[in-house]
């Protein structure tokens, strides 16, 4: 990796990981042990935050504390995609340098009228299947799900964790029968928006989202989004466009679905015209595209 990197001499490399050892840490300790002379950017992707470092904390734990005592990341520039990544950052490395650019999405809308019968809601899943990702949190929830209201929930993501998925399947086999689970398959990018414009709705209880492109998606294809109180976009509750709740109450997330499974169609569909509304008044892709072009600009510099 390190000799590839070398012979293609680039103004710049960009990680998005923070963990990987192949594609961050390998390359961040070549560049302080001298074998790289090429300007670091990197993007933890969310992976500092206090829900992410929660998981596997100990050794994430002896880890950071190695990394600061060895200076690793001295000389690293860090992307953050927002102040509150930024003090995440800030808080692992008290004097990193560390500069501001959004994610960025397509901001392509989506939109098709879907059919929607009273107590029947059709939810989906998109995002790896790891722990971070909190899925077996969302089938829990669903086995609470009172009987009266039919519940399909599609899980779409690349299963990253095998031992976590068998968790997450033998919670599946203990559902009741008004809860249909099936995992399909992984999506590729440009199918992400055709398949999904056919749910209701977005189900995500992540521990940690730094941006959330799954749930930006589902906003573009009018699906409301249920997710945790751990994402950029806590105002979907005050949008009518979905609800964004503490991971402590399992309740909020029974009554959030209960909710928009009584739903008639006609209300349904107020509710989707509704987010896709919200998240078009939100995206600015132009102005996001500007931002990385600058970080990357200073970046080369450093």
């Amino acid at each position: 990796m390190i000799s590839l990197i070398n012979n293609l001499h680039p103004d710049l490399i960009y990680i998005n990981s923070f963990w990987s050892y192949n594609f961050s840490i390998n390359i961040v300790r070549a560049k302080k042990n001298g074998q790289l002379n090429i300007p670091l950017l990197l993007a933890p992707r969310g992976m500092l935050s206090k829900g992410a470092l929660g998981l596997k904390a100990l050794k994430k734990t002896i880890f950071l504390k190695i990394a600061r005592m060895l200076d690793w990341y001295n000389g690293v520039t860090f992307q953050a995609t927002n102040e509150e990544e930024k003090n995440d950052i800030l808080k692992q490395f008290k004097n990193a340098d560390v500069l501001l650019a959004p994610n960025v999405n397509s901001g392509t809308v989506y939109s098709i009228s879907k059919p929607k019968e009273k107590n029947h809601l059709k939810l989906f899943y998109l995002s790896r299947i790891a722990e971070v990702k909190n899925l077996h949190y969302a089938l829990e929830v669903l086995n609470n799900i009172p009987s009266n209201y039919k519940i399909e929930y599609d899980i779409y993501g690349n299963i990253e964790d095998k031992v976590y998925w068998d968790k997450c399947r033998e919670i599946i086999s203990t559902l009741p029968s008004h809860i249909t689970v099936k995992y399909r398959h992984e999506l590729q990018f440009n199918e992400v928006q055709s398949v999904i414009v056919s749910y209701h709705a977005l189900f995500l209880p992540t521990l940690n989202e730094n941006f959330g492109h799954s749930i930006v998606e589902s906003l573009l294809c009018g699906c409301p989004v249920i997710i945790s109180d751990q994402t950029p976009w806590n105002d979907v509750n005050q949008n009518n466009v979905g609800d964004a709740l503490p991971l402590n109450n399992k309740q909020k997330f029974v009554d959030a679905i209960n909710d928009l499974a009584g739903l008639t169609e006609a209300q349904y569909a107020v509710k989707s015209a509704d987010a896709i509304r919200y998240i078009s008044g939100k995206l600015n892709i132009t102005e996001s595209i500007s931002q990385f072009i600058k970080v990357f600009d200073e970046s080369v510099k450093k």
